[in-house]
């Protein structure tokens, strides 16, 4: 029988409840009263906040079972001595706003704590958690043909691990430690960089010693990592490229990353980069291809076998009689890319058609093409005074725009300008 209830009914669980009842309450509570996201709700997010902690903590949960919110300040567990709400919800959520990663290690440490959520008592109030080393990225080039019909991919990278030779302290046990000279023993290195017109000192944590300001002795250091306590590794992994995935698309590797002593593996994550193709070129899921057809198959009709990017045979083919005209377009349903992971939706293939035209024609050919495809009457009819003038390839000028062969033309101004004595407006009578 407990004394009071109020802990309980903020987080609207029963007295009951137990230590995964309390989290799930807790993490949907917090999400909706957050400060950022319910201006109004401050109050009650601290409220729950408080409530949490007590209840989350086995001891304190006891004290305030047996004697209420009286007994709580009497043992140092309130007035004052709360947690500040920011804090714990951070802590919760490793930093993020319930994501689902946070959620399944909650729920994977729910079980290592013997599901007594955070051990506030147990870990001296710090409540914290082992590092995890920060993701690395690669780029996995990969051809559009493994985009169109997935499969699986090499991948070749290296990461560092705790040297197995030391069990990664970098040496021997007990070994002699001496100041780092890199920080001068301050575990810190400053840096200063130029922001406009001043400088920014950055500080950030020595590399050299890992922030503890002392390094293993050269004697006492292991002869595999030379007291770096952490080794390089090569890996060779199998990656799956699924069916649909694009240009930009990240494929993750959790726990395959870098891993410090200590510290859980980081995860490897992968950024696909389509390699370009020789014939096809992507547009969502649309697939565009050029194709050059005679002049007799732009008249009369298309019949072309073709492979597609999934190694299937095609016969592209136009009605005989439709004409198609120089860079006209046409459409195959369906012969594009699957949607990612929606194989039933596909795009479709797109051809534009480049018409050839013979460089020069034969004159029985001329007569014979005319009695099929006569000229327009208005374009035989010209005035007897027109004088007739013969044209001739056109070569476009090297550097932008003019005409004349390459020659550089003068504008009317420029011309008239050569013409006058002088400049306009002042030539002398």
């Amino acid at each position: 029988m407990v004394k009071e209830r109020e802990y309980y009914n903020r987080l609207g669980v029963t007295p009951d409840a137990s230590q995964g009842d309390l989290k799930k309450a807790y993490r949907l509570l917090a999400l909706k009263y957050h400060p950022d996201k319910n201006p109004e709700g401050a109050e009650a997010f601290k409220k729950l906040s408080q409530a949490y902690e007590v209840l989350s903590d086995p001891q304190k949960r006891r004290v305030y079972d047996e004697g209420g919110e009286e007994a709580l300040q009497k043992s140092g567990g309130a007035g004052g001595c709360f947690r500040n709400p920011m804090d714990l919800f951070n802590m919760f959520f490793r930093g993020g706003m319930g994501s689902e990663d946070a959620e399944e290690e909650d729920e994977e440490e729910d079980e290592e704590d013997g599901g007594y959520g955070f051990p506030f008592g147990r870990r001296g109030g710090g409540g914290s958690r082992r590092g995890r080393a920060p993701p690395t990225e690669h780029r996995l080039v990969v051809s559009l043909e493994q985009l169109m019909v997935g499969g699986y991919r090499k991948f070749r990278f290296d990461r560092k691990r705790p040297c197995t030779s030391c069990s990664g302290r970098g040496g021997r046990e007990n070994a002699f430690t001496e100041t780092c000279a890199a920080c001068h023993g301050k575990g810190e290195k400053v840096s200063y960089q130029q922001l406009g017109p001043g400088l920014v000192e950055m500080r950030g944590t020595c590399v050299g010693c890992g922030g503890s300001g002392r390094v293993i002795a050269e004697a006492d250091r292991c002869n595999t990592c030379r007291g770096e306590r952490t080794v390089t590794q090569s890996k060779i992994t199998q990656v799956h490229v699924e069916r649909g995935m694009k240009d930009g698309t990240k494929v993750v590797l959790k726990g395959e990353g870098d891993q410090q002593p200590g510290e859980e593996a980081g995860d490897v994550v992968l950024i696909l980069q389509e390699k370009p193709h020789q014939t096809y070129v992507r547009d969502g899921l649309d697939l565009h291809m050029e194709m050059k057809v005679s002049l007799s198959e732009a008249l009369c009709g298309i019949r072309r076998p073709m492979t597609t990017l999934d190694n299937r045979n095609l016969t592209l083919t136009t009605p005989p009689g439709t004409v198609t005209p120089p860079g006209g377009q046409m459409r195959v349903r369906d012969e594009g890319l699957a949607m990612f992971r929606n194989p039933y939706v596909r795009g479709d293939l797109v051809v534009k058609f480049e018409v050839e035209f013979p460089d020069k024609v034969e004159a029985d050919f001329i007569s014979e093409f005319e009695a099929f495809f006569p000229r327009p009457a208005e374009d035989l009819e010209a005035p007897e005074e027109a004088e007739e003038v013969d044209m001739i390839p056109y070569d476009a000028p090297e550097g932008g725009e003019g005409g004349g062969g390459g020659r550089e033309r003068k504008t009317a101004f420029e011309e008239a300008m050569d013409t006058e004595d002088g400049p306009p407006g002042c030539r002398q009578s």
